[in-house]
């Protein structure tokens, strides 16, 4: 019988509690609407009570409801590429429904300057063949997506590709219009390049594999960019150029020669530590 009444007393305060806080609040309600798309109803907007934790979410029909302590609230509309709306002294009353409609519309944001940077490459065929366009000399070029089709290893095998250029059996070097090594030169990214063996003037394009080469320039005519010793043709090797980022390194070492360091060796008299020698003057 007693744990009876308790239950009821208990049932009792919390009814009491829950009239009491009921009576101590109120609601804000209202619609959200697209004022850009003839104020149709806005789904998913936010809306919030500025300074609180309390807020909701409209609805697929654009409604939306807020249950708040009595007071006097700023609310907040917000949506993704709308504006967002603030409207203040919303006074929220015991017991009531505030009811706060608001039309939102898009927001032009104004976009920082962007710019474009288009890096011209002349691996590709497309380059190659505007660039002989507006060429005012006669430069054959394969370039290294040919050289890819093509299943080119390295600068010698590319150059055979080229018409009016040959390689023979036996023989180190290309022949260009039939003429042989001493007849040719050879340049790297355009600059003279010395040849790896004293018995040729040019060195061995097979030591340039395809995964370096960009471009194998031919040129076979007479022009103020080459020297006066070319008669065949002058093979210019284009390298891939670096990509990535800019980087600086500086290093510095030295070294000591443990068989030297501390033996009597014979020397000039007078002379110093530095390998001068020291005049004395009597």
């Amino acid at each position: 019988m007693k744990f009876n009444v308790m239950k009821k007393y208990f049932l009792f305060s919390f009814l009491l509690v829950s009239a009491l806080l009921s009576a101590q609040s109120g609601k804000v309600a209202g619609l959200v609407t697209d004022a850009d798309f003839e104020n149709e109803p806005l789904a998913f907007a936010s809306v919030a009570l500025k300074g609180t934790s309390l807020g909701a979410q409209t609805d697929m029909d654009g409604n939306y409801s807020i249950t708040a302590p009595v007071g006097t609230y700023t609310v907040i509309f917000t949506y993704v590429g709308m504006q967002t709306v603030e409207i203040e002294n919303i006074e929220v009353k015991a017991g009531f429904t505030t009811t706060v409609n608001t039309p939102m519309t898009a927001k032009a944001d104004q976009l920082t300057e962007i710019q474009i940077t288009v890096a011209k490459t002349r691996e590709s065929e497309e380059a190659l063949i505007q660039e002989k366009k507006n060429s005012v000399t006669i430069v054959q070029s394969i370039g290294a997506e040919e050289l890819s089709k093509k299943g080119v290893s390295d600068a010698e095998g590319a150059v055979t590709k080229v018409s009016g250029v040959s390689k023979q059996s036996g023989v180190k070097n290309v022949f260009v219009r039939g003429l042989g090594d001493r007849y040719n030169s050879t340049t790297l990214n355009g600059l003279p390049l010395p040849s790896d063996d004293p018995e040729y003037k040019n060195i061995s394009l097979d030591f340039f594999g395809s995964d370096l080469l960009e471009t194998v320039d031919i040129n076979k005519v007479y022009t103020s960019n080459i020297t006066g010793d070319n008669a065949g043709a002058n093979i210019n090797i284009d390298l891939k150029g670096l990509s990535g980022r800019k980087a600086f390194g500086f290093g510095l070492s030295t070294g000591v020669n443990s068989q030297t360091v501390g033996e009597d060796f014979k020397s000039i008299d007078g002379e110093g530590y530095f390998g001068s020698v020291i005049l004395i003057f009597q």
